[in-house]
This record gives C-alpha cells, sequence and structure tokens, in this order.
C-alpha cells in the first residue's frame, strides 16, 4: 500500500472520530434539563427583589462548562427584569447537577407600576403568580462552544 493511501486512510479515520465525538457532543446538549426557581427576596419602597436558583442536570457519560447563566424573567408579556453578567466557568460533571443560588433581579418600583400594576397585591394575597424564565448560557464542550437557552413559565413562590 502507497504512503498517499495510508495517509487517506488515517485522515478518514481521524474524520470519523471527529464527526461521531461531535454527534456525541450535540446529543448532550440536547438532554440537559433546566430547572429554574423564583421566589421573592424582598418587597421595599424601591421595588422588588427576586431570588432565582437554577439548577443544571447533566444525564450524559460527557463532563463539560457552562457559562454562568444569564436569566431574565417576564410577565404578561413584559421584561420585569435580568441578572447580571458574570464571567464565570462552572464544571458540570457526568451524570451529575448543579445548583446556582442566589441570582438577585431587582424590579424597581417604577417599572413594576408601568408593567404590572397587580404583581404587588397578588404577591401579597399569595395568589399564584406565572412568570416565564430564561436561562441563557454558553456551553464549552472543550472543542466547540454552542449558546444555550431555555425557556420555562413557572409559578412565582411567594
Amino acid at each position: 500500500m502507497s504512503a498517499w493511501k495510508k495517509i487517506a486512510l488515517a485522515a478518514a479515520g481521524c474524520g470519523v472520530l471527529i464527526y461521531a465525538y461531535g454527534r456525541k457532543m450535540v446529543r448532550m446538549k440536547a438532554n440537559l434539563i433546566v430547572t429554574p426557581e423564583v421566589s421573592v427576596q424582598s418587597i421595599g419602597l424601591t421595588g422588588i427583589v427576586l431570588r432565582t436558583d437554577v439548577q443544571i442536570k447533566n444525564p450524559s457519560d460527557s463532563g463539560f462548562s457552562i457559562k454562568f447563566p444569564f436569566v431574565t424573567l417576564v410577565y404578561n408579556n413584559t421584561l420585569l427584569g435580568s441578572s447580571n453578567l458574570v464571567n464565570q466557568e462552572i464544571a458540570v460533571k457526568a451524570y451529575s447537577e448543579v445548583n446556582i443560588q442566589k441570582i438577585m433581579i431587582s424590579i424597581p418600583l417604577s417599572g413594576l407600576l408601568s408593567v404590572a400594576s397587580g404583581l404587588i397585591s397578588a404577591i401579597q394575597s399569595k395568589q399564584p403568580v406565572k412568570i416565564i424564565v430564561k436561562v441563557s448560557t454558553v456551553v464549552d464542550l472543550g472543542w466547540k462552544k454552542i449558546d444555550y437557552d431555555d425557556t420555562q413559565e413557572i409559578a412565582l413562590k411567594n
């Protein structure tokens, strides 16, 4: 067998391995389970502070890292607020979960008056409040970084 044929076979073999690894990583990203939880931290004269906790589960056999999640809250199709950007890597091991706690989102009183006048009264009267939570992050697979977004409607815990 000539040297060029050996090189071609080796290159094809490497290509197949890289493709298989890439497919595995993309499937792993699709299997991520994100569970957000939002609760009222405080209500004051300046506004409301909502606490968001995010649990990220990795049910795959591959570990990876993610950027600290960016959280956006929407109520009645209007943006309530969003978290601060944090440049931090979080390692997620295979078959494990990571809990990211105390992501504080401040909603000024002026924003509440224009967005939803009934939000404060619903919170104070312990009525269920539905909020849409969007969690955005970047999954670092080692050789490629992939944007990841998850949007869920959850009940605000009073």
